[in-house]
């Protein structure tokens, strides 16, 4: 998991008068000497509050410039996603969820997500989805678009689409995986695993946007993992007897390419079996096939990183097949004692 904190520095304004005032608010000061307007604190939320402050200010110093100018339009111009749309011709209003939701047969934490982030335009994003993608849910209760990061055996992930990234390079001028991963979806932020298993979709998509050749889309992978890696990984964990388990992404990462030499990106059956018996749980018989049942819902006798990775660290079946190893060793320990 990843965790982050922000700090807002308390600004004053060094030219007023009285110097004991401090704000959590933002400060248009005036200098006097150079003539030079500063606006300084203040909070994202209120980026526009902030410049209509700081153009109001420079016009009663400026009688030229107030001539010139108009009255405000800040309160009466809507933000991105607030202004009408075919879709939501009343633009925003706190309806639009259950609207889209029931609109597009959407589970309700995507259609929350989706108005949450991208408001009016939330129809536009669901626009980039590839039809021949949707599939039905288990549940039976709505269609599944699918997820950036799925979770184990596909079940319930992050509410961010892959219909997102293509949205993201079409119309918000997105170019690196990073990019998506850490401020366009913020993935990175909530849960740095998921974003690394969620990096070669991202990748592959962003790929076929832009046209880019295989030694570039490793490229690209290998920055993203470095941003991940350096920006929200957390401090270096003791791997000291790590098992599968507990040993961290890098580790799991580490055996899937050893065992995958040919770099073909997927372990068959055999490799499986011989990535478990390097990280400590041995798979053998029965357990073993039902892991790759789990793992290749599909059927093709491969298995990807991402599967690997999700299946052992999610899977209740893979945890349940882990007690029953660990019960195994401890019974012939003792038969052997």
């Amino acid at each position: 998991m990843s965790a982050w904190y922000g700090i807002r520095p308390l600004a004053f304004d060094p030219h007023a008068k009285d110097q004991s005032s401090v704000s959590r608010d933002h400060i248009v000061s005036h200098n006097p000497s150079n003539g030079i307007t500063f606006v300084s604190g203040g909070k994202w939320t209120t980026w526009r509050e902030m410049a209509q402050d700081t153009v109001q200010t420079l016009l009663r110093k400026n009688k030229e410039l107030r001539r010139k100018a108009g009255p405000s339009i800040s309160y009466d111009t809507p933000l991105v996603g607030c202004g009408k749309t075919k879709f939501f011709p009343r633009g925003y209003h706190e309806n639009m969820a259950v609207r889209l939701s029931q609109e597009f047969d959407l589970a309700y934490d995507v259609a929350q997500h989706l108005v949450r982030n991208y408001g009016t335009r939330a129809a536009e994003v669901l626009s980039y989805v590839e039809p021949e993608s949707i599939k039905g849910s288990r549940s039976g209760l709505y269609k599944h678009y699918p997820r950036l990061y799925e979770g184990a055996a596909a079940t319930t992930g992050y509410p961010y689409l892959e219909a997102e990234v293509r949205y993201a390079v079409e119309k918000e001028y997105a170019v690196s995986p990073a990019d998506i991963l850490a401020r366009r979806t913020r993935l990175a932020f909530l849960n740095s695993t998921a974003a690394k298993l969620a990096l070669p979709r991202v990748v592959e998509i962003m790929g076929d946007h832009f046209g880019w050749d295989s030694s570039r889309r490793a490229a690209e992978t290998r920055q993203a993992e470095r941003v991940l890696n350096s920006d929200f990984a957390g401090p270096a964990p003791d791997k000291s007897k790590a098992s599968m388990r507990t040993a961290c992404v890098a580790d799991v990462k580490a055996t899937f390419d050893k065992i995958d030499a040919m770099r073909r990106g997927y372990l068959t059956k055999e490799g499986i079996k011989a990535a478990a018996d390097e990280l400590g749980f041995p798979l053998r018989g029965q357990p073993l096939v039902k892991a790759m049942a789990e793992m290749d819902s599909e059927g093709r006798g491969q298995v990807t990183f991402p599967q690997f990775l999700a299946w052992w660290n999610s899977s209740e079946e893979s945890n349940a097949i882990k007690e029953e190893l660990m019960k195994e060793r401890a019974i012939s320990f003792f038969e052997k004692r």
